[in-house]
């Protein structure tokens, strides 16, 4: 199936050579790579344009797009989605690694034999030397028998299937529709919960796909981005108004967070 591996980044570039090199050892090579910039404050089109060159020498399609304006994550990745024509959708991001040669090929596979729209694995954290594969197989155990359950929980405490372990179908996108561009920066967790609303099949694997950096991004820090909290409340207001699947401790719980 045609597969696109969409490189985004913000201001970090110059942290990138990882994830090149990791890009470079897939055995999968039929990808389209799509390296794209949301108007970095940094001058960093001269890196990217270096990286693209190298990658044009392992990957049949490689393609760069810098956008003029910074339009938030959200707003980026729907752009990109919707110039994609089918098949699935791999992210990674600069100081991201595929950590072994056949990650996209397992991935793809996957897709090809399993028929879901979308599929979510595991990533390796890596903060000060040590590093921690997340979420663990319960996730996965969770999705296929309980999803609804995991859905509550994850409303109540925190995400645990983020977009840098999950891979998506344009048929995904065609017959559920794009990101909610209320939101600027949260582009996995309201996401997730509204196909687990809809009772969308959320495939699972054991598969790493990424070995990801930690600390350099906006929700990796011990405080939550200003704009990742907008969002959040945002989620939970637009719960509010659609309960679907929501259980009264999930409401309650709620209830609590947005009363000042």
């Amino acid at each position: 199936m045609k597969t696109t591996v969409l490189f985004l980044s913000y201001n970090n570039f110059d942290e990138a050579a990882v994830t090149v090199d990791s890009l470079m050892k897939q055995s999968y090579t039929d990808a389209e790579i799509v390296l794209s910039d949301d108007a970095s404050t940094k001058d960093h089109a001269g890196l990217i344009y270096e990286a693209a060159e190298r990658l044009r020498g392992h990957f049949k399609n490689v393609r760069v797009n810098i956008n003029e304006k910074n339009m938030g994550t959200v707003a980026h990745m729907n752009r990109l989605f919707k110039e994609i024509d089918n098949g699935c959708i791999i992210f990674c991001s600069p100081g991201d690694a595929f950590p072994h040669a056949d990650t996209i090929a397992n991935i793809v596979k996957r897709f090809e034999e399993g028929g879901e729209l979308v599929i979510t694995g595991q990533r390796s954290d890596i903060s000060g030397g040590k590093k921690k594969t997340r979420p663990g197989a319960l996730v996965g155990a969770a999705l296929k028998c309980c999803p609804k359950l995991l859905m509550n929980w994850m409303i109540r405490n925190r995400n645990l299937i983020s977009s840098c372990c999950t891979a998506y179908t344009k048929e995904l996108f065609e017959k559920y529709g794009y990101l909610d561009e209320d939101y600027r920066l949260l582009d996995d967790f309201p996401f997730i919960i509204s196909l687990l609303q809809r009772g969308v099949k959320i495939g699972w694997t054991p598969e790493v796909f990424l070995e990801h950096s930690m600390g350099g991004g906006v929700s990796t820090g011990e405080e939550i981005h200003p704009v990742i909290l907008k969002d959040l409340m945002t989620m939970l207001k637009k719960l509010k108004e659609n309960p679907a699947g929501l259980s009264r401790l999930t409401m309650k719980s709620i209830e609590d967070r947005l009363t000042p």
